[in-house]
């Protein structure tokens, strides 16, 4: 049985949103992440930059945004600063997961 998509009363639900959900935001951090970059996917900003916007703590938001470029998530950039900044990556299947997934969390 195929489960591409299936219909609960009232809601359907996007299997492949579901899976990249379990697989790649596993805490609030990298949901709140994947949702600040997914909602500005041409955004290039360092660790210190993304805390001061999201009122979260550089060292979390450094930690989460090098696990999320060692993902492919996200593409870090070696810039003229001293500290590297982040962008949403080039891999067209999760840069679309990324986004879709942000436009989903305005939502809710």
């Amino acid at each position: 049985m195929q489960l591409d998509n299936f219909e609960l009363p009232g809601k359907e639900i996007d299997l492949d949103l579901l899976i990249f959900i379990e697989r790649y935001v596993t805490n609030l951090m990298k949901w709140d992440l994947l949702t600040f970059f997914g909602n500005n996917p041409t955004m290039k900003k360092d660790a210190q930059e993304v805390a001061r916007v999201m009122g979260r703590s550089y060292q979390a938001v450094r930690s989460e945004l090098g696990d999320l470029a060692v993902l492919d998530l996200l593409q870090k950039l070696n810039g003229d600063s001293h500290f590297p900044a982040y962008t949403l990556t080039r891999n067209r299947h999760l840069r679309s997961q990324i986004i879709k997934f942000a436009s989903q969390s305005l939502e809710t």
